[in-house]
């Protein structure tokens, strides 16, 4: 497995190996520039990200078009990755946060046509930026073209912006519907998925096609999306383009699952300690579990104590928190007195670093961002107030009942509920939550899991529950976009 994951990190490192990155910013927004070494610019394309991600998503494309010889824009949108402002306004109307988006957009591409000059130019968008940079290549003549990833817009027409293609994974089915829909309200008649329209001569070809074996996420890593991309700036330029694919997303996930692997071989040499198990009382547990479910959504759809500006974070602090409180009553007081007892430092130690260091680092590299800076320093210090008493909670019914594994698993599905009655009561305010959920379930699975086999070998609760609390906290801050009123 050692062997893997340094294969894994020396691949990754050699897909960029030609090619210089450089960290900028544009009206507060992180700008990260990729161009390929002592090579003649054939252009600029700006690449922006969908909600909830950040450039990271976009850097397979990045680096296949930098390699082709453009310079690449990546930026993180408001209250996305590492920008430190948070965005506001109703993501779904134009009026809102779209609009904010797109002038975010229209500063960035603005600033870098002019200190550049190119004579070609291209925007790429992905979820819901696809809708953002159609809007935005609409009100710049100077963008030769516009890609929609996995498109969510109704904003194309049937002259602008110029050159259109519209790119959706296979496995997105209703995308893909929605796709030839946009095409048949601009004036097409009868559109067909991989066929071109329109004329290059007066810039209004338009083109839907499909990603092979590609989901939402997964057609931003594929090299079928990275050869379609050149194979499409081979037409607008007619031009050879060169192409050298990367496997970033394979890599990094390889990189990811061996340490993971390798992880769970190494706790068998843990020392091994044995607890005496406590009896698992159904009737306390569930009563107990229903009332801490559906107790806070009430309550807290009320009242909430401010500890942070952004809405979402702010009632998943209080949710976590109350949640908590009210599960201390399904534990019985001896089992406190022994937690502080057995804490191991370095065991603690290593987790976090395991967790926020070595994984995070893959994560926010390759995968959406996980760097810990600026505004969400102090949203991660107040996510601690819910996410440490809840994570020990947690391996409290994992480590010390004989069926813990059921407690620990029926506590999760009730978390779940809980957030889901929450964005159900306030949905405009709270459907960040959404994603927060996602988060969870990642963070279980992968985190929790590891973990829990650890503290199965070891039987150290507190260490562990303090490792996972630090983790979940760090993960909702660096991740869950920043939103206000």
């Amino acid at each position: 497995m050692i062997l893997i994951a340094i294969f894994a990190f020396g691949k990754l490192k050699l897909s960029e190996t030609n090619l210089t990155s450089i960290k900028e910013s544009v009206n507060k927004t992180p700008i990260t520039l990729t161009f390929k070494d002592n090579t003649k610019t054939e252009g600029i394309v700006f690449l922006a990200h969908g909600f909830a991600g950040s450039t990271s998503f976009m850097r397979p494309i990045a680096v296949a078009l930098a390699e082709a010889g453009y310079l690449t824009v990546r930026f993180d949108f408001l209250g996305h990755g590492r920008h430190p402002l948070p965005y506001s306004g109703d993501i779904t109307t134009i009026e809102g946060a779209t609009q904010k988006f797109v002038n975010q957009t229209n500063w960035i591409i603005s600033h870098y046509l002019l200190k550049y000059d190119p004579s070609f130019s291209m925007i790429i968008g992905h979820s819901m930026a696809s809708d953002i940079i159609i809007r935005s290549a609409s009100l710049n003549p100077s963008i030769n073209s516009a890609v929609a990833i996995s498109a969510y817009t109704d904003a194309l027409k049937a002259k602008e912006p110029k050159n259109v293609l519209i790119l959706n994974g296979q496995w997105e089915p209703q995308l893909r519907s929605k796709s030839l829909d946009i095409l048949q309200n601009i004036g097409i008649d009868n559109p067909n998925e991989g066929r071109t329209y329109g004329m290059l001569d007066d810039n209004t070809i338009r083109k839907v096609d499909f990603i092979e074996n590609a989901d939402h996420v997964g057609v931003l890593y594929s090299v079928r999306t990275q050869k379609e991309l050149i194979d499409w700036i081979k037409i607008l330029k007619k031009d050879k383009q060169i192409f050298i694919s990367n496997n970033i997303g394979i890599w990094a996930g390889i990189l990811f699952f061996s340490i993971f692997f390798l992880i769970i071989l190494l706790t068998k040499f843990l020392p091994q300690k044995t607890l005496g198990k406590y009896q698992f009382s159904y009737t306390r547990f569930f009563s107990i579990n229903i009332l801490a479910c559906a107790l806070p959504p009430l309550i807290l759809y009320h009242f909430t104590f401010k500890f942070v500006n952004f809405p979402a974070h702010n009632h998943l602090i209080n949710q976590m928190f109350l949640i908590s409180i009210i599960l201390l009553f399904s534990i019985p007081s001896t089992q406190f007195k022994e937690l502080t007892k057995s804490f191991n430092f370095p065991l603690f130690a290593f987790l976090f670093i395991l967790f926020c260091i070595v994984f995070g680092s893959i994560l926010d590299n390759y995968v959406s961002s996980f760097l810990l800076t600026g505004t969400r320093v102090p949203v991660f210090f107040y996510c601690l107030i819910g996410s440490i008493p809840l994570m020990v909670l947690m391996q409290m019914y994992y480590d010390n009942y004989s069926n813990g594994w059921i407690a620990g698993n029926i506590f999760k599905l009730f978390i779940i509920i809980s957030l889901s009655t929450s964005i159900l009561l306030d949905i405009t305010q709270l459907f960040i939550m959404g994603y927060a959920i996602v988060l969870f379930l990642a963070f279980v699975l992968i985190f929790g899991f590891l973990a829990n086999m650890i503290s199965k070998r070891y039987n150290n609760t507190l260490s562990v529950g303090l490792a996972n609390g630090i983790a979940l906290a760090w993960t909702f801050s660096t991740a869950l976009p920043l939103y206000v009123n």
